[in-house]
């Protein structure tokens, strides 16, 4: 009985030492001025916003390569235990693809199944709500070096200071410094510029401070590329397969190619449901959702609100949708061919 009594008076003790108790103050001088909760923080207590790097990394082993003859694709997994895990890379020609033993460009023909890659993309690059995600990267590397070493694919201002401002480069004579096409550089021509780097050592400094070995600018050429225009009206193509459409493409009074959602959706295997009374259309195709209103130009998708700067029309009793809608809302691959028909990739 003892023991117990003890366990029982400690028990007790512990309760009253660590339950709130309510103490009425007395309005004497001695009394503790009450905070309420809702009181504005300090500006000295408040945490600084944290700078999101431009580019986002993701780091795996090569499960799957798809190659039909005009486009290249990988999976790339880093739990290979996980039937949901991984990224699928769309690989063209505006991919920068490099070994970081060589340091050098490689060829789309040599990512092979097995081999580790990191890939790099900005940060705002379009990404497929499916499992696994997809989307196409700006950088390919196939890790094969065993020498310790680093690569960092930021932009970086004039002062060669990263966006983030994780690392400044002190660049000298030894530094190699080229373009996407393998052309020789002079300093000044990779301030201000997004870029790729090798180096090994770096100092403990904030921003760290390196000398770095290479460094590639990423920019595209600067001739003007002229797209094909959209002329064919009545067809398109998804997954390489011609489509008749019901209703034919327009442009608006604003000159804005303006797509029949109905179509669009149903060669796109989503399910389409109206609300006449709002003016409503939902599409839903396993876990991906997003819905439309008529002269609203608020898409919603995954939850988030976008814009597109056009809102849908209805004509000849059909709902159409701006050409951007296929990118930008539901996040599939678009090109225009040479025959001027919209190609859809999932």
């Amino acid at each position: 009985m003892k023991k117990t009594k003890k366990y029982i008076i400690l028990s007790l003790a512990t309760c009253i030492t660590l339950s709130p108790i309510a103490v009425k103050a007395d309005n004497g001088s001695d009394g503790k001025e009450i905070i309420p909760i809702s009181a504005p923080i300090n500006k000295v207590d408040q945490i600084e916003d944290v700078v999101m790097a431009d580019y986002i990394k993701y780091e795996g082993k090569i499960t799957e390569v798809n190659n039909n003859g005009k486009y290249l694709s990988i999976l790339v997994k880093n739990d290979e235990s996980d039937p949901y895990n991984g990224m699928v890379f769309h690989i063209n020609e505006e991919v920068i693809l490099l070994n970081d033993k060589t340091k050098d460009f490689i060829t789309s023909d040599t990512l092979k199944k097995g081999m580790t890659v990191s890939g790099y993309y900005d940060k705002n690059t379009i990404m497929t709500m499916s499992l696994p995600p997809q989307l196409t990267p700006d950088v390919i590397v196939v890790k094969e070096a065993e020498e310790p070493g680093t690569i960092h694919v930021s932009k970086f201002n004039e002062d060669l200071i990263s966006s983030d401002g994780t690392l400044k480069l002190n660049v000298d004579a030894e530094t190699v410094k080229i373009d996407r096409n393998g052309n020789q550089l002079e300093k000044g021509a990779i301030g201000g510029k997004d870029l790729i780097i090798f180096y090994t050592i770096s100092t403990k400094s904030i921003p760290a401070q390196t000398t770095p070995e290479k460094i590639i600018v990423m920019g595209k050429d600067e001739e003007v590329k002229v797209e094909p225009e959209i002329t064919v009206l009545d067809k398109l193509i998804v997954n390489e397969k011609e489509i008749t459409l019901n209703k034919s493409l327009y442009k608006n009074e604003k000159g804005v190619m303006m797509l029949p959602l109905r179509d669009i959706a149903e060669a796109l295997e989503y399910e389409i449901k109206w609300n006449n009374e709002s003016k409503t259309a939902e599409l839903t195709k396993g876990a991906q959702w997003t819905a439309i209103t008529i002269g609203e130009d608020n898409y919603n998708f995954a939850k988030m609100l976008i814009k597109l700067g056009t809102a849908p029309e209805v004509k000849d009793s059909s709902t159409y949708v701006p050409f951007s809608f296929l990118e930008e809302v539901l996040r599939v691959r678009v090109e225009i061919t040479e025959k001027g028909m919209i190609e859809i990739g999932l």
